[in-house]
């Protein structure tokens, strides 16, 4: 993964306070991180004990998205590069 795109990276460098919250509520179960896949994803402890939090986790991985990639743009891309 491109770190200049990374979800992760982001987070890390940008909001390190988050990040650590990110990681403490993922020893506690309630988040896995998946570095390979750039991934933060809630687990169903926390949609049961937190729904909320995960509301947030998905307003900020959701404004990261657009922040990062116009969706029609990174389509175009996609179909453009595809050999046919």
């Amino acid at each position: 993964m491109d770190e200049e795109l990374s979800f992760i990276s982001s987070l890390q460098r940008e909001q390190p306070q988050l990040w650590q919250t990110i990681v403490s509520a993922a020893n506690e179960g309630l988040i896995i991180i998946d570095q390979e896949n750039d991934a933060v994803t809630a687990t169903n402890r926390l949609l049961l004990t937190y729904p909320g939090l995960h509301d947030i986790l998905a307003f900020i991985t959701d404004q990261w998205t657009e922040n990062q990639m116009n969706t029609k743009k990174h389509f175009q891309n996609l179909v453009h590069n595809r050999n046919v």
